[in-house]
């Protein structure tokens, strides 16, 4: 059984690489290609999506816009997982009414060490093993021929491209959000500029700059000189 180490590979913009994160490790044990294949594309972008989420954005943005985009990316993940659970069932159940054993073996199962850095990122990885578990059903299913061919293929076909394009959408979601908290704070910055620093407001509300006297603004000079 094939075993090696999941490493960082694709970064969103909004996190920096040589930032010193936590993460935990976790061992999971993918038997099919198709699952393996899903965590090597997938995974690591939607984790580090999930980290801007979860970390980035509430350092630039509101607490408010990160718990409205937190329930939207939480619910695409909760749909996808009860949804593949429900699939699994159903082989399941295929599977006992023709007697047919979801025991079965793969030629090239892998161990993986995955780097958990946040929360959501192991929801994802949940949804990555149960994948791969659905494979073994509808594996066992296609080599007892309940499964013709043609069925496997855009079975797997299917829920890959889902799984694949919920990270995309998370990527696509976690950078919007954080481009737009980072306008907006540009946009604040430029704001702030546009007035005096905090020292000199003291002076103008004492009507004084460096011990001179201020002559009073008139009507056109309303919005600063």
């Amino acid at each position: 059984m094939a075993h090696r180490q999941h490493s960082a590979s694709t970064q969103i913009p909004s996190v920096r690489p040589d930032n010193s994160r936590p993460f935990l490790t976790q061992k999971v044990v993918l038997s099919s290609l198709h699952a393996q294949q899903v965590l090597d594309r997938g995974y690591e972008m939607c984790a580090n999506a999930l980290f801007s989420l979860s970390v980035v954005l509430r350092f630039i943005g509101s607490e408010a816009q990160a718990q409205e985009v937190d329930a939207l990316v939480d619910a695409s993940i909760d749909q996808s997982l009860e949804d593949l659970r429900q699939e699994s069932r159903q082989l399941r159940e295929v599977a006992e009414s023709n007697g047919i054993e979801s025991a079965i073996g793969y030629t090239s199962a892998r161990t993986v060490e995955v780097k958990i850095t946040s929360p959501r990122a192991i929801r994802y990885l949940a949804i990555i093993r149960e994948f791969d578990g659905m494979l073994a059903q509808m594996d066992a299913l296609w080599l007892s021929s309940v499964v013709t061919d043609a069925q496997y293929a855009r079975g797997v076909y299917e829920w890959k491209r889902r799984i694949l394009r919920l990270a995309g959408q998370i990527r696509q979601i976690a950078s919007r959000a954080v481009l737009a908290a980072r306008r907006k704070e540009a946009a604040g910055s430029i704001a702030d500029s546009d007035g005096p620093a905090t020292g000199e407001t003291e002076n103008l509300e004492a009507g004084n700059v460096n011990g001179k006297s201020l002559e009073p603004f008139t009507s056109s000079d309303e919005n600063g000189p």
